[in-house]
């Protein structure tokens, strides 16, 4: 219940709490009082939806608006109807690529409008179970649809105990309604610490804390990293181990929040978009601890950096945070270790990626630094980065064959030419080739190394977004939901993005090709 509560509150009002209420309270007060809830304007319109959208919806200063305002009554059919129900349709006939911003948010909105549909039916709380007559399947009843007297009870009891601020009554009809479900549907009901564990998890909201943590601990380590190996002056940082210790007491608590939730979901944490980013960012940070083998800062800062930002992608319900059951194909014990090492190998690349950025920066603002160190500390990075990006490609390649393996076991065959299976076969070419740079001429030096293990991270996004969102295939299986940062509308920040790193790029050549008659930098 407070796992829905705050699922249902997050996805429609954006924070944890409402009115001084917690998850909890705002759903038993929805019960209480619904008419209250649908006039209050607590519906979360995105900016992106357009004037016009937040002008028929009378959306407040704050960005909120009712869901009555979603209605207007026909006089003549005499009811009300939906303001945006030709637009809805027409947006909905779309091809999510084709839809623009407004179209985008009004469908969210849609979505948000079932929601309360749902809520009011009470279709999210099926705590009743069956009787063992009536028990098919183990799909339990909803609290409303069961018109139980136990619910009626505990409605009209909250009044009461608010009231007098006694709680002995309904606490008393909850232990009712908990013998009943023990008494009917006790073979499925997860265990007192299972219950408790989850409970916890809520309040701390694990990712939440490192997403914040891990940004502010990247900008500092990143701040003093820089000054320690740029600096003209030797300066010894007494709190350097404090910083790495900061560092993997932050990496233990991400791994406490995916033990715990694999324990609370019974299946590894890595099986839906959300888990999947929540892994990726544990893994980044994993391969940043351990190729620095605490003697860099930079790349552990990076990683940190790296890891709230996916952490932020996954985190503001632009992925569903849902714990759901797995589909029938990912229950399979491969799923532990084909996932895992597919997505250990997404770490290290990326490591790898953003130690070329890194090393291309370093390099173009070189004029501003101590030459004796730049040789140093390029040569430094680009080893590691070439560590990191053969460490990522072997797991890469392992887990490709074990995912053709775990093919054959699910769909009777090894290799299918899925979307998937290509760009992870194409991945593969493109780091061997990046690898193998140095034996042709014209590619060979660190500028050009470091210069295409950045642009190769491109082709890890496609393989795990395009494939996942934009590709029909066996393994989309998230195709078809919204994620934000890859539509259509919004391609010219993407335009940007890749204007940016051609004029670094740019740069980074002129600036070479400028110093390598006066010095032999590289």
């Amino acid at each position: 219940m407070n796992t829905l509560a705050l699922e249902l509150l997050r996805k429609i009002y954006k924070k944890n709490s409402l009115l001084n209420l917690d998850a909890n309270n705002w759903l038993i007060s929805f019960y209480q009082n619904p008419n209250f809830w649908l006039r209050y304007p607590f519906i979360k319109i995105n900016k992106k939806g357009g004037k016009e959208l937040f002008n028929k919806l009378k959306v407040n200063n704050f960005g909120y608006t009712s869901l009555m305002n979603f209605y207007k009554f026909n006089s003549k059919l005499k009811k009300f109807e939906l303001i945006f129900e030709k637009d809805f349709q027409s947006a909905f006939s779309k091809n999510p690529f084709e839809r623009n911003s407004s179209e985008k948010e009004l469908i969210n909105l849609i979505e948000k409008i079932n929601i309360f549909y749902k809520i009011l039916k009470g279709d999210y709380i099926k705590i009743f179970p069956h009787s063992k007559l009536e028990k098919k399947n183990f799909t339990w009843k909803s609290w409303i649809k069961k018109q139980n007297i136990l619910y009626n009870k505990y409605i009209s009891s909250l009044f009461f105990s608010k009231k007098k601020n006694k709680w002995e009554k309904s606490n008393k009809i909850l232990d009712d309604i908990i013998g009943f479900q023990q008494k009917k549907g006790g073979g499925i009901i997860p265990s007192d610490k299972r219950i408790k564990l989850e409970l916890i998890s809520n309040k701390l909201n694990i990712n939440c804390f490192l997403m914040v943590g891990y940004s502010f601990l990247g900008i500092i380590i990143l701040f003093f990293a820089f000054i320690k190996n740029f600096s003209s002056k030797k300066r010894n940082f007494f709190f350097k181990k404090n910083l790495f210790r900061l560092i993997n007491l932050f990496f233990i608590y991400h791994t406490l929040g995916l033990i715990i939730r694999w324990y609370i979901s019974f299946h590894a944490p890595w099986s839906n978009e959300y888990e999947s980013l929540i892994f990726i960012s544990w893994c980044i940070l994993f391969a940043g601890i351990l190729i620095s083998k605490n003697r860099n800062l930079i790349i552990p800062g990076l990683s940190c950096l790296v890891a709230s930002i996916i952490l932020y992608i996954a985190y503001i319900n632009l992925i569903n945070p849902e714990i759901t059951n797995l589909v029938p194909v990912l229950k399979s014990y491969w799923l532990v270790i084909h996932v895992t090492i597919i997505t250990s190998s997404y770490g290290f690349l990326c490591v790898s990626s953003l130690i070329g950025l890194l090393v291309i920066i370093i390099f173009i603002i070189n004029k501003f630094l101590l030459k004796k160190n730049i040789k140093l500390i390029i040569s430094d990075l680009t080893i590691i980065n070439e560590l990191s990006m053969i460490i990522g490609l072997f797991l890469l390649t392992i887990g490709t064959f074990l995912g053709a393996i775990w093919a054959n076991e699910s769909w009777g065959s090894y290799w299918n030419w899925d979307p998937k299976e290509t760009w992870a076969l194409i991945s593969i070419l493109i780091y061997v080739l990046i690898l193998h740079m140095r034996l042709i001429p014209f590619f060979k030096g660190k500028y050009i190394f470091n210069i295409f293990s950045f642009l190769s991270i491109i082709s890890i996004i496609i393989t795990y977004f395009g494939v996942n969102y934009y590709f029909a295939g066996l393994h989309s299986y998230a195709k078809g939901e919204n994620l934000n940062f890859f539509l259509t509308e919004r391609c010219y920040k993407l335009f940007i993005i890749i204007i940016i790193i051609i004029i670094i790029i740019i740069i980074f050549f002129y600036k070479h090709n400028k110093k390598k008659s006066k010095s032999n930098l590289l």
